[in-house]
């Protein structure tokens, strides 16, 4: 019934195109600074049932954060997040009759199964959402399912990890690198806390580990839960260096953890991360071909289509930022695990658009021989051309899911709190934006500037409120 559901859907051309045609309006809309019409069509979409209610549920509590109104995003990040969770515990994210039912007509018909950075990303926005709508504690936990499942991601990746050795490592410490990934692999579980807690423990060898998973892991959420953990007294050993060992160049993130390492506490600090730009969003590349049906001896049309998503770059909105003067850096190329996690979908997505292509040849040309030897009717192959051609053009999409409305690159940098309780970001070429503290103490401030055209939203977050 599922897919028979799925084929009707499709048939009927009101899933994947209205898909594309929303995703397509979202881009505008964000990328002009509208936000309110954004959220409201991605809102509407998460209210219905089906594949595609988790992926807009994600989609709204984004766009929710850009309307500067956490308690919203908290709802629909929870659905989100809920969602992934049903499709994670199904094999490979998602049945024989999802898989039946995309080979019929589209990924478009396979659940949403986000990959580590879309997932991180969820629980991440919602620590933040929590932060800003003053619950410290329910941030914590957000941040703990933020750092799981960015283990989760580094026990996928496991044998790339271990082969993905940096070059300037003794033998003696890439040998130790790779016996950390192997253990996660051997695991048949996630990387686990105890495996970061030994790297912890080997001192110099563990920011080797961890500058090892560069190109697998967020620093951002590893410094995000670092920060939250030291102002709160707890161990933030692990996410400090981890956030360090990713972004060598961000020189907040390794003055942070050399004072950890020196038993400092952090006292009347802001941490300023802006997020800029927008993460590559995918656009379709398709075609379809009519040749003239050789088993029908050419008395019917056949049609070869193909489709498939690629990743479109888009422009950041500023060069780089200050706050209170002091130079930000980058933290995360959100950009480039982007692109990390597309490639590695990509080998699926293309072995199942090379079997849908030869299913639909098969069909079209099984069909036309069987009509070449039952009838005599010249209009048979025709009309069997026909409702091919239609399901065929019904149904060739790609699939563009993908978590579009992420940042292109996350900066980050810490000033003292200044005395008028003002941090004022200022982007290259651009107005400067004010945020006002909340509290006192320790605080991290979030701004978010997806275009040079749209506005700035900004969040304080109290650090020390328990």
């Amino acid at each position: 019934m599922r897919l028979l559901a799925g084929l009707a859907a499709m048939a009927g051309l009101c899933g994947c195109l209205s898909v594309g045609e929303r995703l397509d309006a979202q881009a505008t809309r964000v990328a002009l600074g509208d936000y309110d019409a954004a959220y409201r069509d991605a809102a509407s979409a998460a209210e219905k049932d089906g594949v595609d209610a988790p992926f807009w549920s994600a989609e709204a509590g984004a766009l929710a954060l850009m309307r500067g109104e956490p308690e919203a995003a908290i709802g629909h990040l929870d659905a989100a997040d809920n969602g992934f969770n049903d499709v994670a515990r199904r094999r490979y994210g998602a049945s024989a009759a999802d898989t039946a039912a995309a080979l019929a007509a589209n990924d478009c018909l396979l659940p949403y199964a986000p990959e580590g950075l879309d997932r991180v990303f969820a629980n991440l926005y919602k620590a933040l959402a929590y932060g800003a709508a003053g619950d410290a504690a329910a941030m914590r936990v957000e941040l703990n399912r933020a750092r799981q499942r960015q283990y989760e991601w580094f026990y996928r990746c496991s044998e790339d990890i271990a082969e993905a050795t940096p070059a300037d490592l003794s033998p003696s410490e890439a040998k130790w690198v790779r016996q950390q990934a192997d253990k996660a692999a051997q695991a048949a579980e996630p990387l686990s806390a105890a495996v970061a807690e030994a790297a912890s423990a080997e001192g110099a060898e563990a920011a080797r580990l961890f500058g090892n998973l560069r190109g697998f892991g967020n620093a951002y959420a590893a410094h995000v839960a670092g920060v939250a953990r030291w102002c709160a007294g707890d161990s933030p050993r692990n996410d400090l260096a981890m956030a360090a060992a990713l972004a060598p160049g961000n020189a907040a993130a390794q003055a942070d953890l050399a004072a950890e390492r020196r038993g400092e506490r952090p006292h009347a600090r802001v941490w300023v991360y802006v997020e800029d730009g927008l993460a590559p969003r995918r656009t379709e590349v398709s075609m379809s071909l009519p040749y003239p049906s050789l088993a029908g001896r050419f008395n019917g049309i056949g049609t070869l289509s193909f489709a498939v998503p690629r990743l479109e770059t888009r422009p950041a909105a500023a060069a780089g930022y200050a706050a209170n003067g002091v130079a930000l850096r980058p933290l995360a190329d959100v950009e480039a695990l982007a692109r990390d996690q597309f490639a590695r979908a990509w080998p699926g997505i293309l072995a199942r658009q090379i079997a849908r292509t030869l299913l639909r040849l098969a069909a079209q040309e099984g069909g036309q021989a069987v009509l070449h030897n039952a009838t005599d009717n010249e209009f048979a192959p025709l009309l069997y051309s026909l409702a091919m051609i239609a399901w065929d053009a019904g149904t060739n999409a790609a699939d563009l899911r993908c978590a579009d409305l992420l940042p292109k690159t996350v900066w980050m940098g810490a000033v003292a709190r200044p005395a008028d309780g003002v941090v004022r970001v200022a982007p290259a070429g651009g107005r400067e934006i004010a945020v006002r503290l909340k509290g006192a103490g320790n605080a991290l401030v979030w701004v978010r500037r997806p275009s040079a055209a749209a506005p700035a939203t900004v969040m304080s977050i109290d650090l020390d409120k328990e």
